[in-house]
């Protein structure tokens, strides 16, 4: 098979990236095929071939599969955000039951998980509380601003989202026409003729059950007296629907989109959401669950996991602002709470206050850095809910140390669940079960709460 060949595949089965697999050869042979489904019959070209894989382009599709819908977006197939929107949705919710098993058994060792079938969001569209948009200079315009294109840093411009809160939506195209009104100009890639400014992304984030929205806008340098006056103006023009608007500026290099220096142009830094039934204060840049309504559905179930025979402690990693903390705080006797982002980290004092908890502890730190000095302690639950790239070994050693009765992991990536839990699995713990919940409908991520529990125990 060459780079260039046309041929004629049947669809066998498809990828968490929405990519339909066909297999050559005995199966030794796989060729992914962006937009094709099981079940369908194809003609393609090839567009890269390797040793064992290949990637082709649809050219003719004979046959549409029982799980084809018409996506949304307009833009769906270029988009980055978005990888199932053609599938219907009872079959994303198999796809997503079907990663987080294969995740357990190929990189876990785990013969046979006990997954659960995934549980669906409330919502299937109009879900998430938070966009965050790089901007540009590119293709002819000074402030370029939407989602990446799949698979490159390109931008595809904004111009609706069906998976953002209607609120968010309405938000992001108003500010986003004011910036471009005021002749604010992108960074990064800059376009023939015009001069990289200093917009590096926005981020906007809106409350489902509070009316509350915020929007930041990140910079590469100090902005001129101008462009804050600039600024100002644009606030006050969405004021009724945007109650803060921030600037950071942020200098480093990466992909981070973060800086360490945040200044108020209008309003509050701070906004509100409720997870019934604690309320829960934060700023732009704080860690909060992206769907709120599923959020509240996960937080429960780990509770009721984490809060078992009604243990006395609980070592909590990675919490955030506090909002799962307030569900375990109220069975247990105490609960240590570990955050290293600052602008996250010091609203669990306050979150807990404001719910009326006098129970949490907070330690300001890296997870590797405050569970080393806590493994001599007694913990008889560790609930850990890591980034994307799991943790780093010294957390799993340090929990082994602990030897808590039982871990609750809470997983946006389940190979890095599954690469985490796998040392505990080979020291005396057992997967007790897999619950995958969908957090990110029309996307192939999925989110899972894992039990283990100590053999002994």
């Amino acid at each position: 098979m060459l780079q260039g060949e046309i041929q004629k595949f049947q669809i066998a089965d498809i990828n968490n990236e929405g990519e339909g697999i066909a297999r050559i050869g005995n199966e030794r042979f796989v060729v992914f095929v962006p937009d094709a489904l099981p079940g369908e019959e194809v003609t393609v070209r090839m567009l890269c071939v390797k040793k064992n894989y290949g990637i082709a382009k649809v050219l003719k599709r004979h046959n549409s599969s029982d799980y084809r819908v018409e996506p949304r977006c307009a833009v769906f197939k270029h988009c980055g955000g978005c990888q199932l929107q053609h599938v219907e949705y009872a079959r994303q919710l198999k796809l997503k039951t079907k990663t987080v098993t294969d995740a357990l058994v190929r990189i876990g060792g785990v013969l046979s998980p006990n997954v659960m079938d995934c549980i669906a969001s409330p919502s299937k569209w109009g879900y998430r509380n938070k966009a965050s948009l790089p901007v540009q200079s590119a293709d002819n315009e000074k402030f370029k601003a939407g989602f990446y294109r799949r698979r490159s840093h390109d931008i595809i411009k904004f111009d609706r989202c069906p998976v953002l809160l209607p609120k968010l939506e309405s938000n992001v195209i108003s500010v986003l026409e004011d910036m471009r009104e005021n002749n604010f100009s992108g960074c990064g890639k800059v376009a023939a003729g015009c001069k990289s400014g200093p917009v590096r992304h926005i981020v906007f984030r809106t409350s489902k059950y509070i009316s509350e929205s915020l929007c930041c806008v990140v910079g590469n340098r100090d902005l001129k007296h101008f462009e804050i006056k600039k600024l100002a103006s644009i606030a006050e023009k969405n004021s009724a629907s945007i109650n803060g608007f921030i600037y950071n500026k942020n200098i480093s290099a990466g992909n981070f989109i973060w800086g360490d220096a945040f200044s108020t142009i209008s309003g509050e830094p701070v906004m509100h959401e409720m997870l019934d039934p604690y309320r829960f204060s934060f700023e732009i840049s704080s860690f909060f669950q992206i769907n709120s309504e599923q959020a509240l559905n996960i937080y429960k179930l780990a509770a009721e996991y984490a809060l078992q025979k009604s243990p006395a402690n609980i070592l909590e990693l990675y919490s955030g602002i506090g909002s799962l903390t307030m569900f375990l705080a109220s069975g247990a006797h105490k609960v240590a709470a570990v955050e290293n982002w600052m602008p996250a980290a010091k609203y669990i004092d306050v979150n807990a206050a404001d719910n009326g908890f006098d129970n949490i502890i907070k330690y300001a730190g890296t997870a590797e850095d405050v569970i080393r000095g806590l493994s001599d302690k007694k913990f008889e639950v560790v609930v850990l809910d890591p980034p994307r790239s799991g943790c780093a070994p010294d957390v799993i050693d340090s929990i082994m140390k602990i030897a808590p009765d039982r871990i609750v992991y809470i997983s946006c990536n389940p190979a890095t669940l599954a690469r985490d839990i796998s040392p505990l699995l080979s020291c005396g713990y057992d997967l007790l079960v897999a619950q995958p919940f969908d957090m990110f409908p029309q996307t192939g991520h999925v989110e899972t709460v894992a039990l283990m529990s100590r053999k002994d125990k």
